[in-house]
């Protein structure tokens, strides 16, 4: 049974590695401030956060550990500042209509990058990632900024218009670089990030909810990177 919650706001709630379940609920127009899911580097004590769905709420300063999100819906998500999502699982999360600005990253903790810390949580993606057919929906959704790693690009849904993938075979091929235009700039630079990180592929998402002026600079450089045959609609 789906628990609802509506116009509700949420302050200071800091969840420090409390293996927290949270299941079957549902979250309209409710906000969220200072607070934090999952901040342990521990994965017997990540959070779980199942059956949830959030429709037009509000993240303020907030942030997301290692958590693991299954079936979860995140329609509408407005934000003050970068919203980081670090080292989380995702199994069917998908993400729909005006999404401020989001990071996904693959590590677990900002400071500590240690084996014995972030090697939990890689093999646990890695077995989840082999076993099930999409990760992350993001076909429908309008973010202000965004930028997604760790997760294979074949697990991610994508709108081929405005996203498209890079794979590291046709991110090193020779030549496309000198084709680039001079106002390219964004585009060049995240491969660059790509290549360092050791992946095989990544997304890249043009910001279809920020200004105009940037979002048609950005969505013209994808354009020429797919011309360039460095990117790939899927």
């Amino acid at each position: 049974m789906m628990v609802e919650f509506a116009n509700e706001s949420y302050s200071s709630l800091i969840d420090r590695g409390e293996a927290l379940v949270l299941e079957n609920l549902s979250f309209t127009g409710c906000v969220f401030e200072n607070s934090e899911l999952s901040l342990t580097k521990d994965i017997r004590l990540r959070a779980v956060v199942r059956g949830v769905s959030l429709k037009d709420c509000t993240a303020n300063g907030c942030g997301v550990g290692p958590a693991l999100l299954e079936d979860v819906t995140i329609d509408g998500l407005a934000t003050n500042d970068l919203l980081i999502i670090w080292g989380a699982a995702f199994n069917r999360v998908k993400l729909i209509g005006q999404i401020g600005k989001l990071k996904i990253n693959p590590f677990v903790h900002h400071i500590d990058r240690s084996e014995t810390t972030q090697q939990p949580f890689d093999d646990h993606r890695r077995m989840l990632y082999e076993s099930i057919d999409w990760a992350l929906d993001i076909s429908s959704a309008r973010f202000k900024e965004f930028d997604v790693r760790g997760i294979p690009a074949r697990l991610i849904r994508i709108d081929p218009e405005t996203q498209v993938v890079v794979t590291r075979e046709r991110a090193l091929s020779p030549g496309w670089r000198s084709g680039l235009s001079a106002a390219n700039k964004l585009w060049p630079f995240m491969i660059d990030q790509f290549l360092a990180s050791g992946a095989a592929d990544t997304v890249l998402v043009a910001p279809l909810g920020a200004a105009k002026a940037k979002r048609d600079a950005l969505l013209l450089g994808l354009k020429e990177l797919r011309n360039l045959g460095v990117a790939e609609p899927r």
